[in-house]
């Protein structure tokens, strides 16, 4: 199953898509982003090394207050901080050689109960006051002629498919539902043997899991949300995805028997994926150092 924002991240480029350069500090311009000194921050937070066998790259839930992070490095923390969901739509680059490698163990806590986009701020916040983070932002504008990005739109006035159902407000597993976050499923949701299974998930949610490797190894390339749909759904998309260890940065796409992706969406999702432009933000990593632990 994936979990919450920072399980799956992709790191992916657009072919033949323009850079626009829209230079700027310490992540000043991201999707989440306050002016500095209006950002909230943790009242009191810990970094120190991880332990080898704790969970990696993955959010703990711990509440509205407190941020638990057992081992990310500095590039998945930037993706979980300055990211909108799993991070799709955005590229992480730059660099010391331990930004990828050496893992950390981060615990934030708030002055008061924070939504999970205020969290995403006090971690900004964190990063480029504990690691001395500097990062320039750009945006990559896709062209729908190279095929940048797909979009996830209505079948016309046709209603939804067969396996779509409004979310009913409660997990089929028996867990409580996670808090309210625009960007991230209410639910335990992912791939499955049977196929890719979600809950408690908007459509924004439902086109980044298709923007995950799975997917995008039969893709080609991100999918993105412009369906104009609201609220929340229960889908299941009943196919079979590649196994994870035929999923390979560069590999040619696996021949699958059966219908094709494209049309597992459209009769099962009443949804289409249609070539269109579409925005990816590179973060580059201009300058940072190993935080002092505490």
């Amino acid at each position: 199953m994936v979990g919450l924002a920072a399980v799956a991240i992709l790191c992916l480029a657009i072919p033949g898509a323009p850079l626009l350069a829209q230079s700027v500090v310490a992540g000043q311009g991201s999707t989440n982003e306050s002016a500095p000194g209006e950002r909230p921050a943790f009242e009191a937070a810990t970094i120190k090394r991880a332990r080898p066998d704790a969970v990696q790259n993955r959010v703990v839930p711990s509440g509205p207050s407190r941020l638990n992070i057992p081992s990310m490095t500095l590039v998945w923390l930037v993706y979980q901080a300055y990211g909108d969901g799993m991070g799709t739509a955005v590229r992480v680059e730059g660099g010391p050689d331990w930004a990828n490698r050496d893992r950390f163990e981060v615990v934030g806590v708030a002055p008061e109960p924070a939504t999970p986009q205020q969290r995403r701020l006090m971690l900004q916040a964190l990063l480029e006051d504990r690691f001395a983070l500097r990062l320039r932002r750009d945006v990559q504008v896709g062209d729908p002629d190279s095929r940048g990005v797909y979009a996830l739109v209505r079948d016309g006035d046709r209603p939804l498919g067969p396996n779509v159902e409004p979310w009913n407000g409660s997990c089929g597993n028996g867990a409580t539902p996670l808090e309210e976050d625009p960007f991230a499923p209410r639910c335990a949701s992912g791939y499955t043997p049977r196929g890719l299974m979600l809950e408690g998930v908007n459509m924004f949610s439902a086109a980044e899991f298709l923007s995950l490797p799975q997917s995008r190894v039969l893709l080609g390339t991100i999918v993105q949300d412009k369906t104009g749909l609201e609220g929340r759904y229960r889908m299941l998309l009943d196919f079979r995805f590649p196994p994870p260890g035929v999923i390979n940065r560069g590999a040619p796409p696996p021949e699958l028997a059966g219908p094709s992706l494209f049309t597992a969406v459209q009769e099962q999702w009443g949804l289409r994926l249609e070539p269109s432009s579409g925005r990816l933000t590179v973060l580059t990593i201009e300058s940072a150092e190993p935080p002092t632990e505490n």
